[in-house]
């Protein structure tokens, strides 16, 4: 058997999501698997850090402690869970918390925290981490990760398949059926990172359980024709985004202009629509299908 861990917390920033699969035989299969929740005083410290507007180095390096720390304890429940010896696991894969990601300009960086050393000493196994940077640094976008893994679980000879990720941002991997031909990921642009910020800020509620919330509103298509102008949504690959974009503050831009008249939940409404038509667009705008 050929155990593995891999971990990760996404821009949701809801739970560090952990799993234990057996890569003894391909595609692998999974053992186990453990979500942690993130506490409301940690995240509130993640979300501090990201919208600093001066220096926070000292918060900075504590959190990449303080997260190590978490991820550490996730892999320890998760073997717990599992009930297999520590010894069992060949490596830890730890993607780790994204602070910031700006794949673009003259020096283009992407920063995950969430120390692996931290993450190696706590549960004493080998941790493999900073997934993206090395993307980076040969001109790539260092996201999506997914498409690579896309690739191994769902590619096939007989059809071109697409494969949609919706988490805080969402993306596609495009798997030819043609081997020959390069897989393709890219960040379409936001999925429920907006939506779960509009409803936080007008509720005490974490996400919309359900879409009900956007459900009872109508989509603006005023509001909807003049966030689809935005320029990422006509990049062409290779793009992607985060949330130092797509934002509250990105939706706020465009709210000005509507003098408090629509309601939130014609907004929450507008959101889920701008998610579904940026990915029809994207697949669109690279004849994808």
């Amino acid at each position: 058997m050929e155990y593995y861990i891999g971990l990760i917390s996404g821009t949701s920033m809801d739970a560090v999501d952990a799993v234990l699969v057996d890569y003894s035989t391909m595609p692998g299969k999974i053992i186990e698997r453990h979500s942690e929740p993130i506490h409301a005083d940690l995240k509130n410290k993640i979300f501090q850090l990201i919208s600093s507007t001066s220096s926070a180095l000292p918060l900075l390096g504590k959190l990449d402690v303080e997260i190590g720390k978490l991820f550490a304890q996730t892999v320890n429940k998760l073997i717990l869970k599992s009930k297999l010896k520590k010894t069992d696991i060949v490596a830890i894969g730890s993607h780790g918390q994204t602070v910031w990601h700006e794949p673009w300009g003259e020096n283009p960086f992407t920063l995950q925290i969430g120390d692996p050393n931290i993450i190696a000493e706590e549960t004493g196994i080998t941790t493999v981490a900073d997934f993206r940077r090395r993307d980076i640094a040969v001109g790539g976008q260092g996201a999506p990760l997914v498409p690579v893994f896309h690739e191994t679980l769902f590619r096939t000879d007989k059809e071109d398949r697409v494969v949609l990720n919706l988490g805080g941002i969402a993306n596609i991997s495009v798997l030819p059926m043609t081997l020959e031909s390069p897989i393709i990921g890219f960040d379409t642009g936001p999925a429920n990172i907006l939506c779960d910020s509009w409803i936080q800020r007008h509720s005490n509620k974490p996400y919309d359980e359900n879409g009900c919330w956007a459900l009872s509103g109508s989509v603006s298509e005023k509001l909807l024709t003049e966030m689809l102008a935005d320029n990422y949504f006509n990049r062409q690959y290779p793009k992607s985004t985060g949330r130092e974009y797509f934002n509250i503050a990105w939706v706020d831009q465009f709210l000005q202009d509507f003098d408090g008249y629509l309601k939130p939940e014609d907004v929450q409404a507008t959101l889920v629509e701008l998610t579904a038509l940026t990915v029809q667009k994207g697949k669109a705008l690279n004849y994808l299908v």
